[in-house]
């Protein structure tokens, strides 16, 4: 089952380059609700632009759970997308 959230969270997040001189992003976990969440895995990413901002998003598990997190750049803010629980 998939729920819509779109709420603003908290992440703890990996800033860098990769190889050929691109910028890679890579969130370690994130906090909603009050509760962190550590990402075990990113299973997608992609990238839009949504008017002048590119917006990242990723595909993340904790385990248990599907997480859709996105990072927009011109407003520097983290969202929480949807979760996707069993069920």
């Amino acid at each position: 089952m998939i729920t819509e959230i779109d709420e603003p969270i908290k992440v703890g997040a990996v800033f860098g380059a990769d190889r050929i001189g691109g910028k890679k992003i890579k969130p370690v976990w994130f906090t909603w609700k009050r509760r962190q969440y550590r990402i075990k895995e990113i299973t997608y990413t992609w990238t839009n632009k949504e008017g002048r901002a590119f917006v990242h998003y990723f595909s993340v598990t904790d385990g248990q759970n599907l997480y859709e997190i996105s990072y927009n750049t011109e407003t520097m803010v983290w969202k929480l997308i949807a979760i996707e629980t069993e069920g």
